[in-house]
């Protein structure tokens, strides 16, 4: 008698432990909740699209290993494969030639190398080094971007930023774009003797500043930019070299009066971008020559429009597309 009840009782358990596992087929199985993986740990790979946000054209960064995102102000590195030219990695992105060129500096006659590293921009325009004394606003002045553009492209809360700190400036192109050639010899006044330049200290003439332009000279300022004085006046005691304020071509080298300038020089740095230089008492260029940032120019004097024999100082302007700027948002 007992044993059938034994085999009918084993073959009740074994009926239900297969009605457990087949039941149980249809849950997922049970995880306790302080050894699950949290979801941003689980390492994924996402290709690079393309995505609007604001208004803004943008591309996925690269991701970290927990799967997130970095900032869209960021850019990426791309590592050049054998057999790639910028075009191509250009089309890739679909950024501009230029944009890469100016972002990582190339110059335009190399070629690209493997492995070389590239930034690659999320948008075409240009990083902006912040520099000591600059505001997001002059930044914004500086390139002709809007400041809420430049703000939401870096994502910036408010308008705090530091020095040093790198800004995408989308839409915009570089200050200036440097000349190759460089002049070598001064030309000779007119009407006299070919004069030399004064033998400058090496030490003055490499004194720069952090901003765009250097100093055009080793001075101090005694007129700031308003109405009625679109330029900035600039004085060395007794007086004093002037230094070209970044790379280009001499356009305007005149003596005389000048419309009250006196002895003047101009010079193009490129994108509609002139300096000039008044008040002069010698000139040291023509019409032509290729100077480099820090090259002596002229001799600072006080001709032209200046009142008295201690008025000695060099007149500065700032000019972009024949507008008059604050010479200040060029000189940091």
């Amino acid at each position: 008698m007992r044993t059938p009840l034994l085999r009918q009782l084993a073959f009740r358990v074994r009926l239900l432990c297969a009605a457990v596992i087949l039941v149980g087929g249809f849950f997922p199985p049970y995880v306790p909740g302080d050894a699950m993986v949290p979801p941003e740990e689980i390492a994924f790979s996402v290709p690079q699209v393309l995505m609007v946000e604001d208004g803004f054209l943008m591309k996925s960064s690269s991701l970290t290993q927990q799967g997130a995102r970095r900032a869209y102000a960021e850019g990426i590195i791309h590592v050049v494969q054998d057999g790639e030219s910028l075009q191509r990695i250009a089309r890739k992105y679909t950024l501009q030639p230029d944009t890469i060129v100016w972002a990582n500096r190339l110059d335009p006659g190399r070629g690209l190398q493997p492995g070389q590293e590239l930034v690659i921009l999320p948008v075409d325009g240009v990083l902006h080094s912040v520099a000591r004394g600059q505001t997001l606003s002059r930044i914004a002045d500086l390139y002709g971007i809007p400041a809420e553009e430049i703000r939401r492209q870096n994502k910036l809360t408010g308008d705090f930023i530091v020095v040093g700190q790198e800004l995408i400036v989308p839409g915009g192109k570089p200050i200036v774009q440097r000349p190759v050639q460089v002049a070598v010899q001064p030309p000779a006044k007119p009407g006299a003797k070919p004069t030399q330049p004064p033998k400058v200290p090496p030490a003055a003439a490499a004194i720069l500043t952090p901003g765009v332009f250097q100093m055009p000279c080793n001075c101090f300022a005694t007129q700031y930019y308003h109405p009625g004085h679109y330029a900035v006046d600039l004085q060395t005691k007794g007086g004093g070299p002037v230094f070209a304020a970044e790379d280009g071509e001499v356009i305007r080298a005149d003596y005389g009066w000048s419309g009250g300038y006196g002895n003047v020089v101009e010079i193009d740095h490129g994108n509609q971008l002139v300096t000039l230089y008044a008040h002069n008492r010698e000139l040291y260029v023509k019409p032509g020559d290729h100077v480099k940032r820090g090259q002596t120019i002229a001799w600072m004097g006080n001709t032209g429009r200046v009142y008295g024999a201690t008025g000695i100082h060099v007149h500065f302007e700032v000019r972009v597309k024949g507008v008059k700027k604050n010479p200040m948002l060029y000189l940091q």
